[in-house]
């Protein structure tokens, strides 16, 4: 019974702790909110140009329920502007997906207001590819990895599974794994997301989508390009 209370006073003080960081997070975005008026793709270009070389692939990472449209496709936009060429759009169920129509609308009316009367032109050369995944996306691929490397084997198109490319069975994200991953939601997991695309990515999580301000989009930049890349050492 000790064991079992002692369980108890340390996970309610965990939930505590995650929903007091959300908290915060949510009033330092709203009032921050007074301030993002004025900003645009100019002010994200000229804040950002000392960075580096942007990733190219940006992961975006939704554990959060009932997040307005209008906030889910800021971090989007901000992405197309600074050049990023794959984003893909992560929540469990899949929800993301199936409002698709409404995200693309909401999509075109912010890059529009985000980019009027810019001096600077955006990164962005070509039309950026946006993806939606789920949990399901991670099933299946692996269950069609298996099964395609089990007829690979027994074709003898592959000799030993040791040699076995694995990155060539992989449906949804092929050769283009993510390199930065934004997580949003005070939970500490991967919410079943692929495992095999991001063994490389840089993973920043931020406690909330909900109000999200270049500001916060700006701090998970920072933290990314401050991380020691040891691809190859």
């Amino acid at each position: 019974m000790m064991y079992e209370g002692f369980l108890f006073v340390i996970h309610l003080f965990l939930h505590t702790y995650c929903q007091l960081q959300v908290a915060a997070q949510f009033f330092l975005n709203l009032l921050r909110w007074w301030r993002v008026n004025k900003w645009n793709a100019d002010i994200l270009l000229s804040q950002t140009k000392t960075l580096g070389k942007m990733p190219g692939h940006v992961s975006l990472m939704f554990l959060e329920e009932d997040i307005p449209v209008q906030d889910i496709v800021k971090p989007i936009v901000w992405c197309i502007c600074l050049g990023v060429t794959t984003i893909s759009l992560y929540d469990y169920y899949g929800r993301l997906r199936s409002k698709k129509i409404e995200i693309d609308n909401e999509l075109r009316d912010y890059y529009a207001d985000f980019t009027k009367n810019c001096k600077s032109t955006p990164k962005q050369q070509v039309s950026p590819k946006i993806q939606f995944v789920s949990v399901e996306n991670g099933r299946t691929d692996l269950v069609h990895a298996a099964r395609d490397i089990t007829q690979d084997l027994l074709h003898g198109v592959v000799k030993e599974i040791t040699k076995v490319n694995y990155q060539s069975y992989h449906k949804v994200f092929r050769n283009d794994h993510p390199d930065l991953m934004i997580k949003f939601g005070s939970l500490t997991t991967l919410a079943g997301y692929p495992p095999w695309p991001v063994h490389l990515t840089e993973i920043i999580s931020l406690p909330t989508c909900l109000m999200i301000s270049p500001y916060n989009f700006l701090d998970s930049l920072h933290r990314y390009f401050k991380i020691e890349k040891r691809v190859g050492k």
